[in-house]
């Protein structure tokens, strides 16, 4: 253990999740929190508090060292089934870390880690929250009672004072405000936007080569995300139920939901023949974008997302998508990449599928381009990897961190 933890010299992060690699059934926490450190892991020591299973697996990993810390990619893990807050302690202590990086609000490893901050028994420490999308309207609506007391009640209790807020849109600002600093309970802290950052393997990788020709009166829909009421699969169903036309609709992602997939499940068992629905299981994050190109479209009605990582990949393989409009993607027919639509106005969305259906090549051919170059014009104009750095370069000022690396301090100075 010692020799994982030395030589640490950058700003200390140490980055608390359920969830974290090799697993990847977590959704976007996996995915915001891993490419983050790839991003910008050569700048802070990263280290990571995290469960020793993926989400919804009763097995831990099976060639993942548990209970000690080692070192993967740019950060160091403790993978554990011990979530207790002695543990939680001990190895926040451990670390020293200048900053402690939430990752959920609602977590219980978060309530955790605030209730000892609470007693006073953790290392000085900034102390930085992503609520990763928990506030929309959406993710709110579901469990709405255990949440909105346990949000009350923390916020009462002063458990998110002095917190440095990460919002990674604009959108999510506003929700964090409204969740937080209208509750008239003192100081719960400030707000910095700081976008989600996207794998950084898309940045080389190239469209796929082929991807399957469009005839008019068939298509192929992709619906790859968790299997649960926040993603909206049964919305998506009905949907396809009341279409006309040959649909070949396939199902990828974990069963986040046992429940309502049988929900699901008896919905399949309901459609025509014409539609076929085939679920195919989670994916591997290095297939995702070989498995966008089997299709013409992605189909997915979310409830609302932060980021929306599966959103960017299948623009990135050329995938026009049709979603709802509660995600920063907005905007996208004007883009010829897909359609945001609201999820109250079940005709546009009819009419859309449908006109998947019908369109020919020549039709398709300018929405799957549209959709890449979408891809391409936000992936060279984002700042996301700026607004990373400023993200935890405000939270060491906050916390007078005595390592901060010349890198930032050139920053700090030039902002003067």
């Amino acid at each position: 253990m010692k020799d994982v933890l030395k030589d640490m010299s950058q700003p200390r992060i140490l980055a608390i999740a359920d969830w974290y690699l090799p697993g990847y059934r977590g959704g976007g926490v996996v995915s915001a929190l891993s490419n983050l450190i790839e991003l910008v892991g050569d700048e802070f020591d990263f280290c990571v508090f995290t469960r020793d299973r993926d989400s919804t697996d009763k097995r831990p990993y099976t060639k993942v060292p548990m209970d000690r810390w080692v070192m993967a990619g740019k950060a160091r893990i403790f993978y554990t089934s011990d979530l207790s807050m002695k543990n939680l302690l001990r190895r926040i202590r451990e670390i020293g870390p200048d900053i402690i990086y939430l990752n959920s609000f609602f977590s219980r490893l978060t309530i955790k880690t605030l209730l000892l901050r609470k007693m006073g028994l953790l290392p000085e420490a900034a102390v930085v929250m992503a609520p990763r999308g928990e506030f929309s309207r959406g993710a709110l609506g579901l469990k709405h009672s255990r949440k909105f007391f346990y949000s009350k009640a923390a916020l009462a209790a002063g458990l998110c004072r002095d917190i440095l807020w990460q919002a990674s849109s604009v959108r999510e600002e506003e929700q964090i405000r409204a969740m937080t600093f209208g509750s008239g309970s003192g100081n719960n802290g400030t707000i910095q936007l700081a976008p989600d950052v996207p794998n950084p393997s898309l940045f080389s990788a190239p469209p796929p080569a082929a991807r399957p020709a469009k005839v008019p009166g068939a298509v192929r829909f992709i619906f790859l995300s968790r299997v649960s009421r926040m993603k909206n699969l049964q919305f998506a169903l009905e949907l396809l139920s009341s279409v006309h036309g040959e649909i070949q609709f396939d199902v990828y992602g974990p069963i986040d939901d046992a429940g309502y997939w049988e929900v699901c499940q008896a919905q399949i068992r309901r459609l025509p023949s014409s539609l076929r629905v085939s679920y195919k299981g989670p994916v591997a994050q290095e297939q995702v974008l070989d498995v966008f190109a089997k299709y013409h479209f992605q189909l997915l009605p979310t409830l609302g997302e932060n980021f929306g990582y599966v959103i960017i990949e299948g623009l990135a393989a050329g995938c026009p998508i049709l979603t709802s409009d509660q995600t920063p993607w907005r905007e996208l027919s004007k883009k010829r990449a897909g359609w945001d639509l609201p999820l109250a106005d079940r005709g546009q969305w009819r009419q859309a599928i449908q006109r998947c259906v019908e369109m020919d090549q020549n039709t398709y051919a300018p929405l799957s381009q549209g959709a890449r170059s979408y891809f391409e014009e936000w992936m060279s104009s984002s700042a996301y990897r700026q607004g990373s750095v400023e993200l935890f370069r405000k939270a060491l000022e906050a916390s007078a961190s005595p390592r901060v690396p010349p890198a930032l301090e050139k920053s700090a100075r030039a902002g003067d």
